[in-house]
């Protein structure tokens, strides 16, 4: 459904009155537009199209719009079947273009590019010693990345982002304790190629078939944001696979979540300002959804993060695919089916997902524990990552107790409800 809106942009700049403010040329349309700003329209070969909004305006408008939009029951819906059903319509036809291929000893584009990103990610993949026997099962649709050695924790990445995109030093001292598997969610890292459009409920498919493929019987979950989403799906759909989870900075579903301000998410998609360096915008989008003040005292940590985002960047289209999904998610009282052990962990903070999401989950999974962290934004594993290796490393020992305070904060300060 964002999607959707999305691509209806350009024929809405198309359609806007002729003025002087208005040209077309030989690479295609102009217009400039006193709520979205400037447009181009530009046709290439084949008749692609590529489309640039470069608008602060048009951002906090498309913001503002996307705010009653992703709370709608009725638009959740709508977008699931829409998914569905293009998602239909995209086998079928890829199947007769392959099928057709086949015949004549050729196979399709699509098929060629699949085919190297997934050789180029096995050849990535850092084999783990202790890794057991391959249980039967699908082959994944996506790609994944381990390390460490340990009982198996499964990381989920947040919208837009890859496995690779998890702080360095944190993620090391959990390879020191755990066999750590990082997805890469359809559209990121060595996933791009993988089946689109997809649903909540196809990524939290993937995430088992990944578990498969690892050999894991079960696992502790770690989602984070849009991650948390398929954390949640996962342990609904395939309860016999998670050991535990751990919902960070996440939402429960449509239409039972507090909406935020859409303003970083719509900056991410916008893309840098002409002549801006791409590692300096991806890094100022991070701190918008970070603490105030977490960018200037830690600018080390962002940069490490636009490093790992910029490796492998996610295609503005995928994101649009990812953003499609998170707004198909729906049904919260599912989430009172849960008997896995959860614990919510939310900084009070978080510009992008209010804190008061995390106070909702906690009420509607049977015996969750909340934990809120003040001083802290939405990137909690960057920010407050020692919290989290607290968290993580009571449930391989079982001791339960206190959990370790963020950087900066007080013992005391730490909230568990």
């Amino acid at each position: 459904m964002v999607g959707d809106a999305f691509d209806a942009l350009p024929g809405i700049a198309e359609s806007l009155p002729r003025s002087p403010s208005t040209t077309v040329t030989e690479d295609g349309l102009h217009a400039e537009h006193p709520v979205l700003g400037t447009a181009r329209s530009v046709t290439g070969q084949g008749g692609a199209h590529m489309h640039r909004w470069m608008s602060e305006v048009a951002m906090r408008e498309l913001g503002r719009v996307m705010v009653p939009l992703s709370s709608s029951r009725s638009l959740a819906v709508a977008a699931g079947w829409g998914i569905r059903g293009e998602a239909l319509c995209r086998r079928v036809v890829e199947l007769q273009l392959d099928t057709a291929a086949s015949a004549i000893g050729l196979e399709t584009s699509r098929a060629r590019r699949r085919q190297r990103e997934r050789a180029e990610a096995v050849s990535r993949r850092q084999p783990v010693s202790s890794t057991p026997p391959r249980r039967h099962g699908r082959t994944p649709a996506v790609n994944w990345h381990e390390g460490g050695d340990g009982p198996p924790l499964l990381l989920l990445n947040g919208w837009t982002a890859s496995g690779l995109s998890w702080p360095g030093k944190w993620l090391r001292r959990l390879e020191d304790s755990f066999h750590v598997i990082r997805i890469d969610n359809r559209g990121t890292g060595w996933s791009r190629g993988a089946p689109m459009p997809f649903t909540i409920a196809d990524l939290a498919d993937d995430a088992r078939d990944v578990l498969d493929a690892c050999g894991a019987d079960r696992a502790v979950v770690l989602g984070t944001s849009m991650g948390g989403m398929i954390a949640q799906e996962l342990a609904l759909r395939h309860p016999d696979r998670v050991e535990r989870l751990l919902l960070i900075a996440t939402r429960p579903p449509t239409p039972a979540h507090i909406t935020s301000d859409y303003t970083a998410a719509v900056a991410l998609l916008a893309g840098s300002r002409p002549g801006q360096d791409r590692r300096a915008h991806v890094a100022s989008v991070w701190a918008r959804v970070a603490a105030e003040g977490f960018a200037e005292q830690h600018p080390e940590i962002l940069d490490e993060a636009a490093d790992q985002v910029l490796e492998r960047a996610t295609p503005r289209s995928t994101m649009l695919m990812q953003a499609r999904a998170v707004g198909s998610w729906r049904g919260p009282r599912r989430l009172s089916r849960l008997s896995v052990p959860t614990t919510v962990v939310h900084g009070r903070s978080d510009p992008l997902v209010a804190v008061q999401n995390g106070r909702l989950l906690a009420e509607l999974i049977p015996g969750a524990t909340l934990v809120e962290l003040p001083g802290v934004g939405h990137l909690v594993a960057h920010e407050a990552g020692d919290s989290l290796l607290g968290i993580l490393e009571e449930y391989r020992s079982g001791t339960g107790g206190g959990v370790l305070p963020p950087r900066g904060a007080r013992a005391g300060d730490l909230e568990l409800l």
